[in-house]
């Protein structure tokens, strides 16, 4: 039997606003943790910075499959995501009290809080598998926007905010007893709120969707039977172009606060500064454009293949761009105290004689590149995804989807962190260049393979 209801808007923009909440919190503590643990023992480098992102990461992935298992069990998607936001809550909690904790023992601390965030952020596979559910495949492109557009708002609020809570500086102001709101532990305060107010709309506002289809909300249903096998080749590409994306982005994202030091000689305040801003740059240029794929038709003209082909493109030429060649007769500023800027000669023996990228391209190519690349890769690779399966049950193929972002940021901080270290950031950006190469290669191969699923025709019976 096949039930065809209009798409539910009110269930796919409350999506949109749990998005924005996830994603906030996300943006705005990998804006600060690296200089928040640095201030918290001075002892901390980027290995320990890259260590609790992957933990994080490592939560999100646990996370999702969970979530995911919960989701299909049950059919629905109120619980799983409202445990996941009461384990980001728990963790905002614990963040306030980290300058409490012996300074030997506050990286592991913190590592311990991220985790948590990690695993409820797990709920995100609940909210695409709630969005595809609620949608009808012709909006399918309008409603990933809406979805991907509060995860670029939060993005964007996070860094955003954390430039107005520099203003309260290390101290701060006093909250309860010895307790103090400061630059770095603000981000916990206002995340808290979100997730309460996330929590309250779960349960006011938000209405599930049921399988039998006896449910009021608005979707289209579709029989198991009715539909082939997925195309498995079609979803690995789209898997691995989320991947690769994230690494990309969770591999420069990670490495930008000792990387911005380190290249153009800048002190920690002003690389957290400028870093923030060139984020909230590149998050209003991608938020602009999710909100015109939500209030015009563009999304559904897209051709899918063509622009995510041409988007990874200028990924690869924004890392050719930003690589340190060896013609560059500028190098970078080499010293033995790398706190206040500069290349770390004691730390680092690659220092000496290390080109200068140019700091112009590093900033216009990010915009360029994750404001005005990433919201056509995310719309469309996400809608594609969607339609390779059926639109009603997808719990397991969207984590799927989900692990294959949060792989990208369980091995990315760890991997790059650690060949920086050693290699320095050459050989970074080598990797970068080499993944994205072949995800190209492979959009390019594979074009007629990355279609919708269409459903089988019905047999058609005649009464004579």
């Amino acid at each position: 039997m096949r039930i065809i209801i209009e798409t539910s808007w009110d269930v796919v923009y409350l999506c949109g606003y749990f998005s924005l909440v996830v994603y906030f919190q996300y943006a705005i503590f990998t804006t600060i943790m690296y200089t928040y643990m640095t201030k918290l023992d001075p002892s901390v480098g980027p290995t320990s910075f890259g260590l609790a992102v992957t933990l994080h990461g490592i939560g999100h992935c646990l996370g999702a499959l969970a979530a995911a298992w919960w989701t299909k069990k049950r059919y629905k998607g109120k619980k799983p995501m409202c445990v996941g936001y009461l384990l980001m809550l728990l963790s905002n909690c614990l963040f306030l009290l980290a300058d409490h904790v012996p300074a030997e023992t506050s990286a592991f601390y913190i590592m311990l809080c991220r985790f948590l965030g990690g695993l409820g952020m797990g709920n995100t596979s609940t909210l695409r598998t709630t969005l595809t559910a609620h949608s009808m495949s012709d909006d399918r492109a309008k409603a990933m926007s809406v979805f991907i557009g509060g995860r670029a708002l939060g993005l964007i609020l996070g860094p955003g905010l954390q430039l107005i809570f520099l203003f309260l500086g290390d101290t701060g102001l006093q909250l309860i007893g010895p307790l103090h709101i400061h630059s770095h532990n603000a981000a916990a305060f206002i995340s808290i709120v979100l997730n309460i107010s996330a929590i309250v709309a779960l349960f006011t506002v938000y209405h599930e969707i049921e399988r039998n289809g006896n449910s009021c909300s608005q979707r289209s249903v579709e029989d198991d039977e009715n539909w082939p096998r997925p195309d498995k080749l079609a979803m690995f590409v789209c898997m691995l172009t989320r991947y690769c994306q994230n690494f990309t982005y969770y591999a420069i994202e990670t490495l930008a606060p000792a990387f911005m030091m380190m290249m153009f000689n800048m002190e920690r305040d002003s690389a957290v500064g400028t870093m923030s801003i060139i984020f909230f740059i590149a998050g209003v240029f991608a938020l602009s454009l999710y909100s015109t794929f939500v209030f015009t038709d563009v999304a559904r003209k897209l051709n899918i293949g063509k622009v995510n082909t041409i988007s990874l493109i200028i990924f690869i030429i924004y890392v050719l761009t930003t690589y340190q060649w060896p013609y560059i007769p500028t190098n970078v500023v080499v010293n033995t105290d790398g706190t206040h800027g500069g290349c770390d000669y004691s730390l680092y023996s690659w220092c000496l004689g290390l080109p200068k990228t140019s700091q112009a391209f590093f900033y216009i190519g990010y915009i360029i590149a994750f404001g005005g690349c990433v919201p056509f890769i995310n719309v469309g690779d996400a809608t594609l995804y969607s339609k390779l399966f059926n639109p009603v049950g997808q719990a397991l193929e969207q984590s799927l989807y989900d692990v294959s972002q949060v792989f990208a940021r369980v091995v990315a901080p760890v991997l790059c962190t650690a060949i920086y270290a050693s290699f320095g950031p050459q050989r970074v950006w080598e990797l970068l260049f080499a993944q994205l190469v072949v995800v190209t290669a492979l959009w390019i191969a594979f074009a007629h393979r990355m279609i919708p699923l269409r459903p089988k025709p019905r047999p058609v019976f005649y009464l004579e």
